[in-house]
């Protein structure tokens, strides 16, 4: 199970909640955030900042492309309990799955398969509207 909630959707940033509680079966490729579900609608993003604090499991954060592979963003471990990421000071981790990308956040998790156990939240803050940059 995934919840999702808004906290701010402003005209530059969102932050988002999100707060997930193992059903029995790993999240593949799930979305956490669609820009174009956003206030106003965006078709690129960046991230931040996380923070995070997963019981039982690891999770995969990447930007949805059409093409097999992901755009890795980042693993976030369950071994580290609580966790803050900051990407601020290095540019953000920007949209880069180019042309044919979704645009959309997604989490994938390993390890989410205790029922009613495994479980966390996480904080995203997103800057919107970013400019493409096309793979290199």
């Amino acid at each position: 199970m995934l919840t999702t909630t808004t906290l701010l959707d402003g005209p530059e940033h969102a932050i988002i909640h999100i707060y997930m509680r193992s059903d029995g079966v790993e999240l593949v490729d799930e979305i956490l955030l669609d820009p174009a579900e956003l206030n106003p609608p965006c078709a690129r993003l960046a991230v931040e900042q996380i923070l995070y604090d997963f019981a039982g499991y690891d999770a995969r954060i990447a930007f949805g492309s059409g093409l097999v592979e992901q755009t890795l963003i980042w693993v976030l471990p369950e071994g580290s309990g609580s966790g803050y990421r900051d990407f601020k000071p290095f540019g953000n981790f920007v949209d880069r799955s180019g042309l044919d990308g979704t645009g959309k956040l997604l989490i994938t998790t390993t390890g989410f398969q205790a029922q009613d156990i495994d479980q966390g939240s996480m904080i995203l803050r997103i800057r919107k509207n970013v400019r493409q940059l096309l793979p290199t």
